[in-house]
């Protein structure tokens, strides 16, 4: 069977890590530790009382004794166990508390430079370029040529593939330390590829395949050939992430411009030590609205950061400049610069996310969608949902992490405290209730739910959008024209503003049946949504008629895909009785 080597591209790092490390008590050793509260026990008391093994039992004491939390003594009946003082003083918590041992770690790491993924470096070991020059003097080699990646832009990649499940993230030492090349050696025996971890991308599989393919006859030294891996596959194509299964509670359904306004101040008025809000725009007037609660939020110990997106108008980016200016200025003078704390840049996005702890228990939760936070007057109809679920509120603040990084992509200070906060999130108690299917989407990815939402419905699909423009006949049209045709689906569209008309947005001529696309006047429709059907509905900063989101700036738009048992109903019923009420005007014009 002929052999082939296979050189990947890769760009080597290390960074100093700080990071907590220890697991979380699991709700058998609190019962243990209940259990001994009681009276003391020995370990076969133990045992039978819980019908569970003795090394068990033995090995949870052993992990609460280290707590200081139990202590043993000899008695006739043998060594027995019981509660200390401290143990006493923690057993009737809801959870009992972590202890954990913060350190620092150097780790090591690559990032392919076909497909961005990064490994740990014991997955994908790495030589210099002399070495596999030498080896392709001796056997048959390619080099698979790398594409344009120089960084690795994802927080949630670095956090999930380098630190163990009892270890939080706790910063990254600053560094200017450069990334190497380097190269790993995949070997091809047939049509199976040796070498590569278990989770390298499908993609990357099958380019060392095609590579290998293209290998000489014989070894040819420094004339071994380089295999182009072409075009990477765009981001709209990639797939979208698992869905997370997270608690989703019907009155975490913000609809309407009053309600997001009620949300905010209340959520302002609650938080004890962390409130974020990213907003496109930043208004003098919008921030005034806030501004005492942030600082009253500010004086009982909250960290405050808002983060703005604006900068493809340079009117509204210069206006939003000057805004920060000022908001600066007077946040200074209260002496709070530190604690609420405006940042100057741009995060080049469009997304619209607030992210603040209750105030009781200190767990967070995550608002996503079309409000616009402090430039709004809330007189339009938006549509945002919230989540307390760590697995979404983790998520989000995962994104933010990277919309915080500066205009060269390197992980900063604010990055670091972000990623933090995900970390702890993803670790707090999650809230009761029926659960959804959640997934986080990112700005081409809005595209194949689309053309998801063409393909699943079977009843009616739905569509909100701020502004309607030349982007909305591929992105929406030609998919709601498709469902209605050769499903007999009812497809109604609405938009706020017609920034141009959309071209082929126009009365069927043939008779065939077509969407319903329809402008709401009075007030403003604000709002961006995709529903289908009764279960499946997406709310986001994308604009569906009018914007198309590049592949250069994937978090320039983020949404929440949720599936839950009645919830597009819930969005499209308060729309509709929202126009009934008079509330929404519209004049219809069919497409």
């Amino acid at each position: 069977m002929s052999v082939v080597r296979v050189a990947i591209p890769l760009l080597k790092g290390k960074r100093k890590f700080f990071l907590e490390k220890g697991r979380p008590w699991s709700l058998a050793e609190h019962v243990l530790l209940a259990a001994l509260t009681n009276k003391p026990r020995t370990v076969g008391e133990l045992a039978v009382a819980g019908d569970v093994p003795q090394r068990l039992v033995l090995e949870a004491l052993i992990r609460l004794m280290r707590a200081g939390w139990v202590t043993l003594h000899q008695e006739s009946n043998g060594v027995v166990f019981s509660a200390t003082v401290a143990g006493r003083s923690v057993v009737g918590d809801e959870e009992l508390p972590k202890l954990a041992k913060s350190t620092s770690r150097w780790m090591h790491f690559v990032i392919d430079k076909v497909t961005g993924t990064l490994y740990r470096s014991r997955e994908m070991p790495f030589f210099e370029k002399h070495v596999v020059e030498r080896r392709a003097a001796r056997e048959r080699l390619v080099w698979l040529n790398p594409r344009d990646i120089d960084a690795f832009d994802d927080t949630a990649g670095v956090l999930a593939t380098l630190f163990e499940d009892d270890e939080k993230f706790l910063g990254i030492e600053p560094t200017a330390e450069k990334l190497v090349n380097r190269f790993a050696i995949a070997t091809v025996r047939g049509d199976n590829v040796e070498g590569l971890p278990p989770r390298a991308p499908a993609e990357l599989v099958e380019l060392v395949k095609r590579a290998a393919r293209t290998a000489a006859p014989s070894p040819m030294a420094m004339r071994s050939p380089h295999h182009e891996p072409g075009r990477q596959i765009p981001f709209a194509d990639r797939p979208a992430p698992q869905p997370i299964d997270a608690v989703f509670r019907p009155e975490d359904l913000i609809l309407g411009g009053k309600m997001h306004e009620a949300v905010l101040h209340e959520a302002i008025q609650k938080a004890k030590y962390r409130i974020i809000i990213h907003s496109t725009f930043i208004s003098e007037h919008g921030f005034e609205q806030v501004q005492a609660s942030l600082i009253a939020a500010a004086k009982r110990g909250a960290i405050v950061d808002v983060l703005w997106g604006e900068n493809e108008n340079k009117t509204d980016a210069v206006t939003t400049a000057k805004t920060i200016a000022k908001v600066r200025t007077a946040i200074d003078t209260e002496g709070l610069g530190l604690s609420v704390r405006v940042h100057p840049f741009s995060t080049r996005s469009h997304a619209k996310i607030l992210v603040c702890d209750d105030g009781k228990s200190g767990r967070l939760s995550a608002t996503v969608g079309s409000c616009n936070w402090l430039s709004s007057g809330f007189q339009n109809y938006e549509a945002s949902i919230r989540f307390s679920d760590p697995g979404v509120v983790g998520a989000v603040l995962e994104q933010i992490a990277d919309l915080t990084r500066g205009s060269d992509r390197h992980w900063t200070e604010l990055t670091s405290e972000m990623a933090r906060l995900a970390s702890d999130a993803r670790l707090q108690k999650p809230p009761v209730g029926e659960k959804a299917k959640v997934t986080l989407v990112l700005g081409p990815q809005h595209a194949q739910f689309a053309r998801t939402a063409r393909d699943a419905a079977r009843r009616r699909m739905f569509v909100t959008s701020h502004q309607i423009g030349s982007a909305a006949r591929p992105s929406v049209i030609l998919p709601a024209i498709t469902a209605v045709r050769e499903n007999g689906i009812e497809a109604r569209v609405f938009y706020g503003v017609a920034s141009e008309r959309p071209a082929g947005v126009s009365t069927s001529s043939n008779g065939s049946p077509a969407p319903s696309v329809q402008p709401i006047l009075s007030p403003k429709l604000h709002a961006k949504i995709l529903a289908w059907d009764d279960d499946d509905v997406l709310i986001s900063s994308q604009n569906w008629l009018s914007a198309d989101p590049g592949e250069s700036n994937v978090r320039r738009e983020i949404g929440l895909m949720v599936n839950s048992k009645g919830i597009a109903k819930a969005v499209i019923d308060n729309f509709d009785a929202a126009r009934g009420d008079g509330g929404l005007s519209a004049k219809s014009d069919e497409a």
